[in-house]
């Protein structure tokens, strides 16, 4: 395993909405996505969710309301809650979920 610099792998993410896998901790996924605008509503059924932010700032929406995170600010989606994820301009995050989690909901 090499070192895992997140200021590179950022530069090196163009895409939007699509995560790429960074590293695996057991069956555990470390995920970086560019995110832009804002994503569809969604669910995780069977996995929880982490959001951490690496640069730029999001909102995460549930249907309790909404919360902003800032740099290196995270945030905990149980799973079964429906949510989605947005931002003024773009930003970068680190998803931790489960390797088998459909990073686009079911």
């Amino acid at each position: 395993m090499k070192k895992i610099t997140f200021m590179e792998v950022i530069k090196e993410i163009k895409e939007t909405w699509e995560p790429r896998n960074v590293a695996f901790i057991n069956e555990t996924a470390l995920r970086v996505a560019k995110i832009e605008g804002a994503y569809k509503w969604h669910t995780h059924l069977k996995e929880d969710e982490f959001f951490l932010v690496l640069k730029g700032n999001i909102f995460i929406d549930t249907e309790e309301g909404s919360i902003e995170l800032n740099e290196m600010d995270g945030y905990l989606i149980k799973k079964g809650t429906r949510h989605r994820s947005r931002t003024e301009k773009p930003a970068w995050i680190l998803l931790i979920e489960p390797s088998t989690t459909k990073t686009k909901g079911e």
